[in-house]
């Protein structure tokens, strides 16, 4: 998943969503491709079947799959 998404170099955290993130559908940040977006979030959906430590995180993030920003795909990754 990380090659197809060409995130191989990306550095791992150990909480998946930031205390006090707030997303919101209007937030001002530039539009991103949706079919990526929709990619990332049902790869992750997918996940959830063997991770379900990640179906919060997974939930918030599909919420904004209509009209994705910067911000929504930076959550997501």
């Amino acid at each position: 998943m990380l090659k197809k998404f060409a995130m191989e170099k990306s550095t791992p955290v150990a909480t998946l969503i930031g205390h006090g993130i707030q997303l919101c559908k209007e937030d001002g940040a530039t539009k991103v491709d949706k079919t990526n977006y929709r990619s990332i979030v049902g790869s992750l959906m997918f996940l959830t079947n063997t991770r379900p430590d990640i179906q919060y995180a997974v939930s918030l993030v599909s919420r904004y799959m209509a009209d994705p920003s910067k911000l929504h795909l930076q959550e997501a990754k």
